[in-house]
């Protein structure tokens, strides 16, 4: 089955609950979905589609390949909507989503059903074992993480990564700066809408400092579960992923597109094992020669000062004084 068939049988299942006598993945009410995500039904799924795609394109062209040996963690997995993707090309059992919200989870357990789900603390760790995990994907949660928190799951992902295991998450494009100029004056019925509204007020600033590579963060607060000490409207531009997130992972692309999706898409590897030791190989030759080099310097300021000290001694001077004589007498 392609990829673009069973993004149909999903949009099927939204209306069929079981298709050729098989229990699909449920889905919680339209005004659920778009309460959490902005959209419902066919959209929001297509939405889903666009993200999974990007991760296979990844996958496919850096790895780890897609296939039932590949572990994959979807980090704030809301009511599963992504999740369910990956039923094609991966067992359940190496299917893991956490999030937050306990709500969350309790929905994807008796709606989802395949997989496994659980709570996780709004900081690390998460209980999965030193490189674990090939792929993580987090859409639309480093849009909303403070600066502190955000970097401590970095480097958490980090450490459950298998060597060559890759990161793929979103954050605010640099455009929503002035979405959220674009709502002020106006009266908005959610909570959300006011919230951005509110958020860097200052857009000739916000621009530049996105710019010059500045986390921006708006603490909004997004419930219970999502207090506005961690919890917010993020945008993280190139210039900062390529500073602060390389001291956790590699970087491998950034993207700002909305002809392919409504966020920009941080992509991330871990380093693999070999190269990991091919660059330690490296630098030791790399020292080594180093080391040579000073030797041979060295080596060459003693001789050069020692046919100095011969050039200016007395024995040296009366010798070419000998020569000078010696040369006058021979042209005469």
């Amino acid at each position: 089955m392609t990829d673009q068939q069973w993004f149909e049988v999903l949009v099927k299942s939204i209306k069929q609950p079981v298709i050729n006598g098989v229990e699909m993945p449920g889905f919680p009410s339209d005004q659920f979905q778009t309460v959490i995500v902005g959209s419902s039904g066919e959209q929001a799924i297509r939405e889903a589609y666009n993200f999974y795609r990007e991760i296979k394109y990844y996958a496919s062209n850096i790895g780890p390949r897609l296939n039932d040996d590949c572990r994959i963690l979807d980090f704030g997995c809301g009511w599963g909507r992504i999740i369910r993707f990956f039923f094609k090309d991966v067992i359940p059992d190496n299917l893991y989503g956490v999030d937050v919200d306990p709500g969350m989870i309790d929905i994807c357990r008796r709606l989802i059903k395949y997989g496994n789900y659980s709570v996780v603390n709004s900081q690390p760790p998460t209980g999965f074992p030193d490189e674990s995990i090939d792929i993580v994907y987090a859409y639309s949660v480093f849009s909303h993480l403070a600066e502190s928190v955000h970097l401590k799951w970095v480097e958490e992902f980090s450490r459950i990564l298998k060597p060559g295991g890759i990161l793929i998450a979103t954050t605010m494009a640099r455009y929503f700066i002035e979405y959220c100029h674009s709502l002020r004056g106006k009266t908005h019925e959610s909570a959300f809408h006011n919230a951005l509204a509110n958020s860097f007020i200052d857009t000739d600033t916000a621009l530049s400092d996105y710019d010059s590579g500045k986390f921006l963060y708006s603490a909004t607060g997004g419930g219970p579960s999502l207090p506005d000490s961690f919890y917010g409207i993020t945008l993280i531009p190139r210039l900062y992923v390529e500073r602060e997130w390389t001291k956790f992972l590699s970087f491998v692309d950034f993207i700002d597109d909305r002809t392919r999706l409504p966020q920009a898409l941080i992509v991330m590897q871990k380093p693999r094992s070999d190269l990991r030791d091919k660059a330690k190989g490296s630098e030791a030759i790399i020292e080594e020669k180093d080391a040579q080099i000073r030797n041979l310097e060295f080596l060459l300021r003693d001789r050069e000062e020692t046919l100095n000290n011969i050039y200016n001694s007395r024995g040296w001077k009366l010798l070419r004084a000998y020569y000078k004589v010696r040369d006058k007498f021979l042209r005469r």
